[in-house]
């Protein structure tokens, strides 16, 4: 397996790296925190061969980031670089960083079982928000309701609105697809709008396995019009678009790049990257979250389609 293989090479990374660690590290003093995000003014120069790169894991939503980025440290176009780095999705990718797998992931927040077993595991996430994304709702496109407000979606997926007439919408049933446990969006669900123990039990057939999956039913399975579901703002407009379902405001507030950026649409997600919190201060993965929080990372983001979390980044 080529991620078994690429992990015996990764053994060499510290030595390797330690020429490099020094020379960054009077660079390192100038990712200092303020308003509680890092702040870098100064560029950071990287050079990793396929030997000495890091393992990198993560979710479906965010890989155009990592795999750009991984394009950028090794040299080489995105679709040799794609190789170089892994796609287990948010619960695998949690999972490999906490068994040791892999040394660094980028994933939302950990959910409560992924907290509980790297408790278990004695292991200590250590998060660091590079990007700002959105958590979205969306219906079909023939759908007239155009906003709902949390409390809405909250009594939607507790079971206690069925209709879209409560709602300002005719007379049809809701039809709350929800993803599985421990996914991506799943944990933003439980986050932002209600949590587990609240949430109905949602028949098989409306618990979509896949990201993709959740938005073609509401593009246009079967009782499309009465359905609904969620996701991550990159994913739904970038990765999986289809002009058959529409983005819904929240509070009146519509998902956009604009809303997200200064912070207007309630439901902002940041994107993490996660390493263990006991790596070396003079390891090079810590070089590589300096890196995707300067402005070298930052640009990065915006390039693959993302919105940054600093100013600095050139328009």
């Amino acid at each position: 397996m080529k991620g078994d293989s690429k992990m015996k090479k990764m053994k060499k990374v510290l030595s390797i790296m330690l020429a490099l660690v020094l020379v960054l590290g009077g660079l390192a003093a100038c990712g200092g925190q303020q308003g509680g995000e890092q702040q870098q003014t100064e560029a950071i120069t990287l050079n990793f061969t396929t030997d000495d790169f890091p393992i990198i894991d993560g979710a479906t939503a965010l890989a155009p980031y990592y795999e750009l980025m991984a394009a950028k440290l090794l040299d080489m176009e995105i679709e040799e670089a794609r190789q170089w780095v892994l796609c287990n999705k948010t619960d695998g990718a949690y999972e490999n960083l906490i068994n040791g797998r892999v040394d660094m992931i980028f994933c939302s927040m950990p959910s409560e079982e992924q907290q509980e077993m790297a408790d278990n595991a004695g292991f200590e996430f250590e998060l660091t928000p590079f990007l700002n994304g959105a958590f979205v709702f969306f219906v079909n496109k023939d759908n007239p309701v155009d906003s709902l407000t949390v409390d809405q979606l909250h009594d939607i997926y507790s079971g206690e609105i069925t209709n879209w007439k409560e709602v300002g919408g005719e007379d049809a049933e809701i039809i709350a697809y929800q993803r599985p446990n421990n996914s991506g969006s799943q944990t933003g669900m439980y986050h932002y709008i209600i949590p587990e123990d609240e949430i109905m039990e949602a028949p098989t057939e409306y618990k979509i396995a896949d990201m993709g999956g959740i938005v073609d039913a509401v593009a246009s399975y079967d009782n499309s019009e009465g359905a609904i579901g969620y996701s991550y703002y990159y994913y739904v407009t970038s990765m999986h678009y289809t002009d058959q379902i529409k983005l819904i405001g929240i509070e009146g507030i519509e998902p956009s790049d604009d809303t997200i950026a200064n912070g207007t649409y309630p439901l902002i997600n940041p994107s993490y990257v996660i390493i263990d919190a006991d790596t070396p201060e003079d390891s090079p993965i810590r070089a590589i979250v300096e890196w995707i929080t300067g402005p070298q990372g930052q640009q990065t983001g915006r390039e693959a389609g993302y919105v940054p979390r600093v100013d600095s980044v050139e328009e």
